[in-house]
């Protein structure tokens, strides 16, 4: 027997709906080189959206087998477009302006992008790759018609030309929840990039699963920085869950280093903000400079990859609790967030923090061996790290060849570690990253968690270099904090005790900076190509 309730489709033009309804004059602000430039709200950005969806729809650009491209930064003009595109029933290709062209162009031929919203600030990058996107037939200048440049691309269309032609009473249309929304892809640190289709389901199961207390806790009132890009896991999800709370939107644009993340924080009354380890490694230096420390902000969210308990500790001081999630290109947004227990000891929840969290409503995670039996939960069983979920992809766009699940329909991570009595992940490592030294597991993150606890060690990054005897042994790259003088006498020293005497570095060289790909991550494989013969 099914009940008697009415039923409704999820789909992610309800959350800008919903803000235009209940927090419509809820501001967003969008910034350039740390300056507000335009200042609007959930009411205004909702026509814009429901206009742009009206436009795309007169135009043939809106069935399900339609895909456009986004070529931009974190503005209030790509804010409309994550909104408008899906919610017309096309899907939106957040294209990532850090690949290299050629793998650019590539994600954009596998869509077959018939359309692509392009910044100004990635106008020269469109020129570039667009000789080799065929299929496109509209380049959409984010500009006025007056401020559109002289330039070689062809069919350019003012996007304020389609906000101005279409009608802000458009009715957002019903269709299947399951119908796609929006397509991410993946990094390409290895081969072509990989194309991860998200639902309207999933995304707004996620973020509705994510935005409550124990997750990222936003609601009225609240100021959030979007410092992660809208082509990077939908901006963790941010686009749909500040409005679906009513929180105020800072988007930065394209210029986000260290002093305009903390100006904005500052003179906008941020709330919530976050970023990668390296990025919150800079704003805490930056902060530091004058001691004026990071005004209202009170939480800052932290993931790709661990965070030391060295610079949890030194923010922590400064007044933000940091909330580490864990998430991929593959997961829509976050699957666990480390929210640790209140009534807990500090020992306790300083190790529960440094954990990868738990899993969040409707999604889980487990551990497996080398032959897929499942281990305990028992915090010490260790093993591949493996995801599911309806946020949890099932395959890769229009790569039948690669198949990421297993049998009985988990996604594997790619992570080797442990997961808890209840519940709580923790990543011993990349599988690809972890060194197996004389048959033995070291993991290069427990080291570099460690040694960035030494004072005057900015960075610290531990990679797998072969040796004659032991198959691999670990290498130690330090990044100096400027102006300490640092020796590899006095990190080995700090390691003794800290650290199994067998897993201790082989040798520590000094770098100026290690090179990270266009999502923050340290590259390891080209580290470990460089540093090869170090120890031969």
């Amino acid at each position: 027997m099914l009940g008697l309730m009415q039923d409704a489709q999820l789909l992610t033009s309800q959350t800008l709906a919903h803000a235009a309804k209940v927090y419509p004059n809820v501001e967003i602000a969008t910034a350039l080189d740390g300056r507000v430039v335009n200042r609007s709200n959930y009411a205004e950005a909702d026509k814009r959206a429901r206009r742009l969806a009206s436009s795309l729809t007169k135009i043939g650009l809106a069935g399900d087998d339609v895909f456009l491209g986004a070529l931009a930064w974190n503005t209030q003009r790509l804010f409309e477009v994550m909104h408008g595109a899906p919610g017309a029933g096309a899907v939106l290709h957040t294209a990532n302006p850090r690949l290299h062209p050629e793998h650019l162009a590539y994600t954009i031929n596998h869509c077959g992008d018939r359309a692509i919203f392009i910044d100004a600030d990635c106008l020269s990058l469109a020129e570039e790759i667009a000789p080799a996107c065929k299929r496109v037939q509209h380049w959409v200048l984010m500009a006025e018609p007056s401020q559109i440049p002289k330039t070689s691309l062809p069919n350019v269309i003012s996007y304020e030309d389609l906000i101005d032609q279409g009608d802000p009473e458009f009715l957002w249309p019903e269709f299947d929840e399951r119908r796609a929304s929006t397509i991410c892809f993946t990094s390409a640190t290895t081969g072509d990039p990989k194309g991860v289709l998200y639902t309207h389901r999933g995304t707004v199961l996620n973020v509705l699963t994510t935005v409550a207390r124990n997750g990222w806790g936003l609601g009225r009132g609240d100021v959030v920085l979007c410092t992660a890009a809208f082509f990077h896991c939908n901006g963790w999800g941010m686009p749909y869950m500040a409005p679906l709370s009513g929180a105020r939107m800072v988007l930065p644009g394209r210029n986000l280093n260290s002093r305009v993340m903390l100006d904005l924080i500052r003179e906008e009354g941020v709330t919530h903000s976050g970023g990668v380890p390296t990025v919150l490694i800079d704003l805490l230096s930056e902060a530091k400079k004058d001691g004026l420390g990071f005004g209202n902000l009170r939480q800052l969210w932290t993931g790709a990859t661990a965070p030391s308990e060295a610079l949890l500790q030194s923010l922590e001081e400064l007044g933000p609790k940091v909330i580490h999630a864990f998430g991929m290109t593959e997961t829509t947004q976050s699957v666990t967030v480390s929210i640790p227990d209140p009534h807990s000891s500090e020992p306790a929840r300083r190790a529960e923090q440094l954990t990868q969290g738990q899993p969040i409503f409707l999604s889980d995670v487990r551990a497996v061996d080398e032959d897929g039996r499942v281990l305990p939960s028992d915090g010490k069983s260790v093993g591949h790290l493996q995801v599911r979920g309806p946020a949890v992809a099932a395959g890769y766009y229009g790569r039948p060849d690669i198949n990421p699940m297993s049998e009985d329909g988990w996604l594997d991570t790619g992570d080797i570690g442990s997961v808890g009595p209840e519940g709580h992940m923790r990543i011993s490592d990349r599988s690809k990253d972890a060194i197996k030294s004389g048959g033995e597991w070291i993991s290069s993150v427990n080291i570099e968690n460690i040694a960035a606890g030494c004072p005057g060690v900015a960075e610290a990054c531990c990679i797998g270099v072969p040796h004659p005897r032991w198959q691999e042994r670990p290498l130690l790259l330090i990044v100096r904090e400027p102006g300490k003088d640092l020796d590899e006498e006095t990190i080995l020293s700090y390691l003794d005790g800290r650290i199994a005497k067998w897993q201790k570095p082989d040798a520590i060289r000094f770098v100026d900076r290690l090179p990270r790909n266009g999502v923050g991550k340290v590259v390891k494989a080209q580290l470990r190509k460089e540093y090869q013969n170090v120890l031969l």
